[in-house]
């Protein structure tokens, strides 16, 4: 938590909880609340959280996605580092969750976790509520998960025809096109592989019209090979894989499939593989 030297002692609280569905940093009179850094021992396996400020949900975070960790436990991640470190690192040092006197703090689980450690400062009552991740930002960030729909039971490309976004967030999946006013701006990429024993997934496709994401030339794909997945995140070692902001603007159509192997007696269920789109859902 690098940050943390610049904040007094005084100004920096804690909070621990066990075996939680949610957790929340409740309002208090003359406090504005920032969080510094989440980390969580022992994560859910295919488990996300939701951050509300207030009464908006401001974000959607994986924590843990079979080869994809985006949440790390306190100990042995880099630095000391985790998710808000990551947020950093690809939306900038003002990328803040921070609440004002007004707006209770609330991260809702999908999956019970073991341990969720939280830092965070407080600070001065009457912040700008319109910076991003903040209740007033129109910016959406996108930890963007988008799954299938149709049971891997044969040798074939599949559809990401199942965006997984809380109310208010774009329906981000196969075949989306962006609508006029708005444009994704693109930071990173991630994607959960799946396996069942010989069945597994193999190349990600991913489309900003007639240009194939990283394969202009061949079109095979991305590997997201369970073991060789180029795709695969672990925040304990800052290893995602990140590139110059790419932009898709209104009117253009994302095609989002993956190809997988059968081996003719193992299926992988429906909403197993998973793409994550990561970065941002702005006003153009």
């Amino acid at each position: 938590m690098a940050e943390v030297a610049k904040i007094p002692l005084t100004d920096i609280r804690y909070v621990r909880a066990d075996n939680v569905t949610s957790l929340k940093i409740p309002a208090k009179s003359g406090e504005s609340h920032k969080i510094l850094e989440i980390f969580i021992d022992s994560p859910a396996a295919d488990s996300y959280m939701d951050v509300t400020i207030g009464n908006v949900t401001v974000a959607r975070i994986p924590i843990l996605l079979n080869d994809c960790l985006f949440v790390a436990p306190y100990t042995g991640s880099m630095y000391n580092e985790s998710i808000i470190a990551l947020i950093h690192k690809l939306f900038g040092m003002d990328a803040d969750f921070e609440a004002d006197q007004d707006e209770d703090i609330t991260f809702t689980f999908s999956g019970s976790q073991g341990t969720v450690h939280v830092f965070y400062s407080v600070g001065k009552p009457g912040i700008d509520k319109t910076k991003l991740l903040r209740s007033g930002c129109k910016t959406l960030p996108l930890f963007h998960m988008i799954t299938h729909s149709a049971t891997i039971n044969a040798s074939a490309n599949y559809s990401l025809d199942t965006p997984l976004n809380p109310v208010g967030f774009p329906d981000i999946k196969n075949g989306y096109i962006v609508p006029s006013g708005r444009k994704i701006i693109l930071k990173a990429l991630a994607f959960r592989s799946a396996s069942n024993a010989g069945t597994k997934t193999t190349y990600a496709h991913i489309w900003d019209e007639t240009y194939e994401f990283f394969d202009p030339l061949t079109h095979k794909g991305i590997s997201v090979e369970p073991g060789k997945n180029v795709l695969a995140v672990d925040i304990k070692t800052f290893d995602i894989y990140s590139f110059p902001d790419y932009e898709v603007g209104a009117g253009r159509k994302l095609t989002l499939t993956f190809d997988a192997v059968y081996d003719g007696a193992n299926a992988i269920a429906a909403n197993t593989a998973k793409l994550v789109l990561i970065g941002l859902y702005a006003l153009v």
